[in-house]
C-alpha cells in the first residue's frame, strides 16, 4: 500500500515593510511527500520565481491521514 505522509512546513520569508526595513514573515503548509528531502524539494519548486527569500525554519511530519477536498 502506497502510505501518503502529510508535513507541515514553516518558513520564514523576508519582507521589506514601507520604510524599507527587513522583517520576517511567518508561512505554514502542508505538504504531501514521502520524506522531508522530498518536502524541500517541492517547496522549492513551488517558490520558483518568488523575489522574495525564504528558508525553511521547521518540517514535521503530521498525524493527518488525508485531505478531503
Amino acid at each position: 500500500m502506497n502510505e501518503k505522509n502529510y508535513y507541515k512546513v514553516a518558513l520564514k520569508i523576508d519582507t521589506e515593510d514601507a520604510k524599507g526595513r527587513l522583517k520576517k514573515r511567518s508561512e505554514s503548509y502542508i505538504v504531501e511527500a514521502i520524506s522531508p528531502t522530498d518536502v524541500e524539494s517541492k517547496i522549492q519548486k513551488s517558490m520558483e520565481g518568488s523575489t522574495e527569500d525564504f528558508e525553511i525554519s521547521s518540517v514535521v511530519l503530521t498525524k493527518i491521514i488525508d485531505i478531503i477536498k
